[in-house]
């Protein structure tokens, strides 16, 4: 039975979960936030150039007639893992802003769902004592027609009874109250039903209050969130200055050469093959990297205070 009701209930929580839109634009969220990852972690496209020479440029091999030239940009070591980082971690943190938000959603349908079964239980016990007082209540207009007793035990009778039909009545209220807020979280419409059980299922809290707070602290996904926000800032200070680090480049160039009819060579017309090209961007604007440095080290203190 405590298992039936467990399943009954993780049943209401997954139709929670899935018809709840601001629970799946956090989770859309996280997912937009993993595809950033591979974005920022590999390298620039190459570029490729093409040049054609209008007026050829004479060589003793021949005229040469174009160029094509392949060159590939390579930012600091550790740069793009710097980066990488940075995107995941704040895509973990998305994450456990969704985890958040999932577990405060299912605490407010479980308290709708355990207020929905205490009060349906309070209106079964109510109905049950009606109806042991009304057997009173017969009893006792019995016994005042035998003289074996007043009317004031039938009166008092009858006052516990109609106290007992007001509560009854403030319960029923209240089962309508509790099923409409339970159905409005799980999305569908107000007045489905709700299975509940006859027993109640229970977990057991750990004994050791260490055990406890070391539950707390795993299930904490604010703190979580905090953590890996902080990470990401971290290594977004570390990019900074690695980004403030000369940039590399290597390429190829290809000659294509034409014939000259009045060269007796024999490598007349060969195309020239002409490697490497190594360039190095200097980043010599400081004032930039300076500001993205702050702007890091800022967010990291935003995150902490």
């Amino acid at each position: 039975m405590a298992q039936d009701t467990k399943e009954s209930l993780d049943a209401y929580l997954k139709i929670a979960a899935e018809n709840n839109p601001g629970l799946k634009a956090k989770f859309n969220d996280y997912m937009a936030a993993m595809e950033k990852v591979p974005q920022v972690g590999t390298l620039p496209d190459p570029q490729f150039a093409f040049g054609y020479f209008i007026d050829p440029v004479e060589t003793r091999l021949g005229p040469q007639k174009a160029t094509l030239g392949l060159k590939q940009a390579f930012p600091w070591f550790g740069l793009l893992q710097s980066k990488e980082n940075v995107a995941t971690e704040m895509a973990k943190a998305k994450y456990e802003i969704f985890e958040n938000s999932k577990s405060n959603l299912f605490f407010e349908v479980k308290t709708a769902y355990y207020n929905y079964y205490f009060t349906e239980k309070a209106i079964h016990i109510t109905k049950e004592n009606m109806e042991i007082l009304r057997i009173f209540k017969n009893l006792s207009l019995v016994k005042i027609e035998n003289g074996s007793a007043s009317i004031v035990d039938e009166l008092r009778v009858e006052l516990e009874l109609n106290d007992l039909e007001n509560q009854l009545a403030l319960f029923i209220d209240s089962k309508k109250v509790f099923l409409t807020k339970f159905n409005n979280l799980l999305n569908r419409g107000s007045y489905e039903l709700v299975n509940i059980p006859t027993e109640l299922w229970q977990d057991e809290l750990p004994n050791e209050n260490l055990t406890l707070l070391d539950s707390i602290y795993n299930n904490n996904h604010e703190v979580k969130s905090i953590e890996h926000k902080l990470n990401a800032f971290v290594n977004q200070e570390r990019a900074a200055k690695l980004d403030g680090m000369p940039k590399f480049n290597i390429g190829v160039n290809y000659i294509i050469v034409g014939k000259n009819p009045n060269s007796t060579d024999p490598n007349n017309g060969d195309d020239a093959l002409l490697f490497p090209s190594i360039g190095v961007t200097i980043p010599i604007y400081r004032r930039k990297y300076k500001a993205m440095i702050e702007e890091a080290k800022h967010l990291q203190s935003a995150e902490i205070s």
